[in-house]
């Protein structure tokens, strides 16, 4: 079931303090909607009683799929709740941790469409590394879909906020992925951050294993 823990929040405008209700565990096949709360982040959103100010307030909130076998643990701080670890023993289950609501947002795109977010976090270094040689900035590079010719459409972020759109052939992914099963020992119980810095670091591994 998802869970809503009631807590107050002093409005960073007036200073006001107001209700506030945190969404710290969502399961989607009881509340269908909360997808769209979270694709659009309203799920974090706080609008001051006093002065209507609206806010972003980040806590740790946790994503179940039950039909698509996978959570994944938002954590601004870093830090994995202790409850969570109840799920850890949960077979076929795919669970991971999130630090930011990009990669929150993202993680739950790549693994409702059953693809491997590992494949995917080594293809957007690749994209990253190949933009920083043609001296094309970006604060971030997030996974946005998959196009009707098999693209992988990517969003590039400026650093003025200017959002670009990207789409590279399915093979750098699918050679990735045949990679990560083939070479790489991911545990399968427990949380797992499979980000940019886990990327890097495989991408060292894979390099010595060919």
């Amino acid at each position: 079931m998802s869970e809503i823990q009631n807590n107050t929040f002093t409005c960073p405008q007036c200073g006001e303090d107001g209700p506030l209700q945190m969404w710290t565990s969502i399961n989607v096949a009881h509340d269908p909607d909360a997808r769209r709360r979270i694709e659009d982040l309203s799920v974090f959103e706080w609008t001051c009683p006093n002065c209507k100010k609206t806010a972003l307030v980040l806590h740790p909130c946790l994503y179940h799929d039950p039909a698509n076998e996978f959570m994944v643990w938002f954590a601004p701080d870093g830090e994995v709740a202790e409850d969570t670890r109840d799920f850890s023993q949960l077979n076929d289950y795919t669970l991971r941790t999130t630090k930011t609501p990009n990669e929150f947002r993202e993680k739950i795109n790549i693994l409702e469409r059953h693809l491997d977010d590992r494949a995917l976090e080594l293809t957007k270094l690749i994209l990253i590394m190949q933009l920083s040689r043609d001296n094309v900035d970006v604060v971030d590079v997030v996974f946005h879909s998959i196009d009707t010719s098999g693209r992988f459409v990517f969003v590039l972020v400026h650093p003025d906020g200017v959002e670009q759109y990207l789409r590279l052939p399915p093979e750098t992914y699918q050679k990735f992925a045949n990679d990560v099963r083939d070479y790489l020992y991911t545990p399968a119980r427990g949380f797992q951050t499979i980000d940019l810095n886990w990327a890097k670091d495989s991408l060292e591994l894979l390099k010595d294993m060919h």
